[in-house]
């Protein structure tokens, strides 16, 4: 049987995809040595205001596997099973990613002058090729050239996935209760003086360590087990308050993570009543211009992802050291993301192309070979 859509869905991953480029944009100001009373929204007052929409994706991510896959995965092979599962995980992210990742390969390539191996050993690909090439740069140079860090976090949660849901079934109080721990050790793991030698060879940033990055992709599978009964105006109005306080009151003992997961929480149910009420006019009026413009943002959120990065490093270099006015910067914006909109657009269209053409290929060959 046919699911409900979950408009709650496009409406999160929109705005997240959004938030993000419309942070590493202002990132940009600093990185480039911008002048003047620029727009800033890097920081909240507990933590940086990017890192919540990072968690809120992959809390989407989690709960919108689940709601997807919840009856499915009782087999290995077959329909629905592990191994599709895992085959439409791969189709979702690789060619895509693929494609982006080559084209800049080759930018690369001609920006450095035609050194092929600009990013070290060629055994360094097998970080691009499985998709993390953009986690592990804390490692050192590789060919990391597109998306960022995230993406190979989504990577190791998916394939951690079918493993979660079973846990989900089992023993849910229990995998709750570890991932938290999980959580809280990698809180305060830098702290302990005895832990120094796990530090050392554990160098990753606390923020993208598995250990954070699981409990929101877990909570968002949880949130989808308990139903959209914990979407109430209740919810909303608690979230709401929390969120305001989370962004302009310091609070000492939140520290960066839990500021992240807590608002990440928060903006999840702020964005889910937003959609649910929404949905609760359709009946009187249809929202067109507002399905249009989150519906966009939604179905190529990944592509955005893959390419606004470099996209508005390649135009913010080039006014390295001007000057810019609040309302300047601003409106400097909104072109950059129409470049990034129409750069994703092809990007998706282009990955489409070569699928359809490969699938009309390898099917011809497999009927000459039948």
């Amino acid at each position: 049987m046919r699911k409900e859509r979950r408009n709650e869905f496009d409406l999160i991953r929109a705005v997240s995809a959004l938030y993000v480029t419309l942070y590493h944009f202002d990132y940009s100001f600093f990185e480039f040595g911008m002048k003047g009373d620029f727009f800033d929204i890097m920081f909240n007052a507990n933590g940086t205001s990017g890192s919540p929409f990072v968690a809120l994706f992959f809390m989407l991510s989690g709960g919108a596997l689940l709601y997807n896959w919840e009856d499915r995965l009782t087999t290995v092979r077959g329909k629905g099973g592990v191994l599709d599962f895992y085959k439409k995980r791969w189709l979702s992210i690789f060619p895509i990613f693929y494609v982006a990742w080559f084209i800049m390969y080759m930018v690369n390539v001609i920006s450095f002058g035609w050194l092929f191996n600009w990013g070290g050993p060629y055994s360094k690909l097998w970080f691009t090729f499985f998709g993390i090439d953009g986690y592990f740069m804390y490692r050192g140079l590789n060919y990391y050239t597109v998306g960022e860090w995230f993406l190979g976090a989504i990577v190791m949660l998916y394939l951690l996935y079918p493993l979660l849901q079973w846990c989900l079934k089992k023993i849910p109080k229990i995998t709750t209760v570890i991932l938290v721990l999980l959580f809280a050790f990698n809180v305060v793991r830098r702290g302990i003086p005895f832990l120094a030698p796990y530090n050392q060879w554990v160098m990753i940033s606390d923020n993208i360590h598995m250990f954070t990055c699981i409990l929101p992709f877990w909570t968002g599978m949880l949130f989808i087990k308990a139903g959209r009964k914990i979407i109430n105006r209740v919810s909303f109005i608690v979230s709401l308050a929390a969120a305001i306080v989370l962004n302009f009151v310091p609070i000492p003992f939140i520290g960066v993570m839990m500021d992240t997961y807590l608002l990440s929480v928060c903006y999840y149910f702020i964005l889910s009543y937003i959609s649910v009420s929404i949905d609760s006019i359709r009946d009187r009026r249809e929202p067109k211009v507002y399905d249009a413009v989150i519906g966009f943002f939604s179905k190529y959120s990944f592509a955005f992802f893959l390419v606004h990065h470099v996209i508005i490093q390649k135009i913010m270099s080039n006014l390295a050291g001007h000057e810019f006015n609040f309302i300047g910067s601003i409106l400097l914006f909104f072109p950059i993301l129409g470049v990034i909109s129409i750069a994703a657009v092809i990007l998706k269209k282009v990955t489409d192309m070569i699928l359809a053409f490969l699938t009309l290929l390898f099917g011809r060959i497999r009927k000459q070979d039948a």
